[in-house]
């Protein structure tokens, strides 16, 4: 198992480093799809991941009862709204033609699982031609539908119990069969995020993060990676790369802020980190 334990030579070999005569747009288009009338914060802490990973364009797609307290918070987003409260079937024509033109999409962030909510998951996930992760109430809908070739679902421990049927145990090595196995049947990349994150292909090669703080149990760290794995894969890492990356440097990330703060450090903090941490351990 030692083998599978990611370190920073892992990391500095996926980097994204880039073309220094590149334009606007040419490091990446991240889309991300969430919020709801109840949770508006999701959606904000995934593009804080996402802009801070060094992505280029970072879209938010809200409904327009998020959408100012989206567009205020921070000019880096390009904000984009849908009608209503929540996200419909309604909507997913004026999605899609986002969605497909970005180079990775990122659907589930406070969505909610509203009856039309998870009605309009159903549709228009299968319809997305780019890579896909898909984090929070987007992963409810998983066994109703043919995910895209190229997904990643990123659930925590209930979650990942939710979706499989598997409980999991103190057992690494059961954990990570677990995965392995739920991977292969889905056809898809998954990360069970947790005090140890196991990353896992379908084909069976998994890797380990032991990088973290316990205080990543805030609330908005989980979305806050899902816009950091996103943003690097929009600049050209596969998903699986982008996610032993994203959850190495976070955690890394997390390290640091204890170090200052203890465990009183919020989502914010993480995402305002990322940068040095990258830089920190990739050199």
């Amino acid at each position: 198992m030692k083998e599978h334990i990611l370190s920073k030579y892992d990391i500095r070999k996926i980097f994204p480093y880039r073309n220094l005569d590149s334009h606007k747009g040419d490091n990446g288009r991240v889309c991300i799809i969430g919020g709801s009338i109840e949770y508006y914060g999701a959606p904000i802490f995934a593009g804080l991941g996402a802009v801070h990973s060094g992505a280029d364009l970072v879209y938010i797609f809200v409904p327009e009862s998020n959408f100012d307290c989206s567009r205020s918070f921070y000019p880096d987003f390009i904000v984009r709204s849908f009608a209503g409260e929540f996200l419909t079937e309604d909507s997913l024509l004026k999605i899609l033609e986002l969605a497909n033109k970005c180079d990775v999409v990122l659907v589930g962030p406070g969505l909610s699982d509203k009856p039309d909510t998870i009605k309009a998951l159903r549709k228009f996930i299968p319809q997305i031609k780019t890579p896909v992760i898909l984090d929070a109430d987007a992963l409810k809908v998983i066994h109703d539908i043919k995910l895209p070739y190229r997904t990643l679902l990123t659930p925590h421990h209930k979650e990942f119990e939710m979706i499989s049927g598997y409980e999991l145990t103190s057992s690494m090595e059961d954990n990570i069969n677990a995965v392995q196995k739920i991977a292969s049947a889905l056809k898809a990349q998954i990360i069970l995020k947790g005090q140890v994150d196991i990353i896992a292909k379908d084909n069976g090669e998994y890797k380990i993060n032991k990088t973290g703080s316990p205080g990543m149990t805030v609330g908005g760290s989980g979305d806050v990676l899902a816009g950091f794995i996103a943003g690097i894969v929009a600049q050209g890492a596969t998903l699986f790369e982008a996610s032993c990356f994203a959850t190495f440097c976070l955690g890394t990330a997390a390290e640091v802020l204890e170090t200052q703060k203890g465990y009183a450090f919020s989502a914010t903090d993480l995402a305002l980190e990322i940068p040095y941490a990258m830089k920190k351990v990739v050199g």
